[in-house]
């Protein structure tokens, strides 16, 4: 891409080679492009001298392509209309406000996309986008509006609003347990197939933690499932593969539909992380944050 400009012809004789090519007459592009028959014969000629070859074939006021111009025709005709395309689409959307949103995976599969429909319903002017990352740099970077990210801060250069609690418990599907159930105590589970969440982030939650919170250990030895991705962890404990940590908030739409039950009913532990809305202090909240900041605390227990 270095050099582009140096390397193309002039955009004017792209515009009147296309036309002139798909009419294959100088006189009916010139009427397209409202511009006179030696106009478009001078641009034609102009672009034929920079690339150095010819690209019609001139006989009696009739014009057909060389061999040379029909391969250039191809690339010209689709790149031009990309290019118009794209302007249409700056046009349309022009006028309208953006919103950019980061979340980390988990609260963005799991809590923001089955809600944001009724933002984007309340607010059909905004453009949304979203940035989904389980890096926190890529969260915080300097042109997100607004970020949801786990953890308990502090996060300097952001005003910090808790957003989602944080309690843990385990989630099964049914039919594991009406195949290696029921699971009556804690200490049932080591026995069972746990699956795990293998993640970079020192403050999120695993089996061992959260059995060892509860006064069971869980030996070294036990290796089941191991995944990097927590909605595939759920979507492995929905399928019956066996019992997963379920994070309320996360999981409450699994729990509401019954493809996920808690099989120790209210045995859970409460840590002092959860996710957070940052907006940042560096520069004014703009209408559009500030509508995303009142609707998301208004699904939030926690405000």
């Amino acid at each position: 891409m270095r050099f582009l400009g140096k390397r193309l012809p002039p955009l004017g004789t792209l515009v009147a080679f296309e036309a002139a090519a798909r009419h294959q007459s100088f006189t009916r592009a010139a009427t397209e492009l409202n511009l006179t028959q030696a106009a478009i014969s001078r641009q034609i000629r102009l672009l034929e001298e920079n690339l150095g070859i010819a690209l019609f074939v001139r006989a009696n006021r009739a014009v057909t392509l060389t061999t040379e111009g029909r391969d250039l025709q191809h690339t010209v005709s689709f790149s031009l209309t990309h290019i118009a395309n794209a302007a249409e689409q700056v046009r349309a959307t022009g006028g309208k406000r953006r919103l950019n949103i980061a979340t980390d995976k988990s609260v963005n599969s799991l809590w923001l996309m089955p809600r944001l429909h009724e933002f984007r319903q309340a607010n059909p002017d905004v453009i949304i986008r979203i940035i989904s990352s389980d890096v926190d740099e890529d969260c915080l970077a300097d042109n997100m509006d607004a970020i949801i990210i786990h953890g308990e801060g502090p996060w300097l250069g952001y005003d910090v609003i808790p957003l989602l609690d944080e309690v843990v418990f385990p989630v099964c599907s049914p039919r594991y347990l009406t195949c290696f159930g029921p699971i009556e105590t804690v200490r049932d589970l080591p026995a069972h197939s746990l699956i795990a969440l293998e993640d970079d982030h020192w403050n999120w939650m695993s089996w061992r933690v959260w059995l060892t919170e509860k006064g069971v250990n869980l030996p070294m030895e036990h290796q089941d499932m191991i995944m990097n991705d927590y909605p595939s962890v759920l979507e492995a404990a929905r399928s019956g593969q066996g019992i997963a940590l379920g994070w309320r908030h996360l999981v409450d739409v699994f729990l509401d539909d019954g493809t996920l039950v808690c099989p120790l009913g209210t045995e859970n532990v409460s840590t002092g992380f959860g996710y957070h809305l940052l907006t940042p202090n560096s520069r004014p909240l703009g209408q559009e944050a500030r509508s995303f900041v009142d609707w998301a605390t208004s699904k939030s227990a926690l405000v």
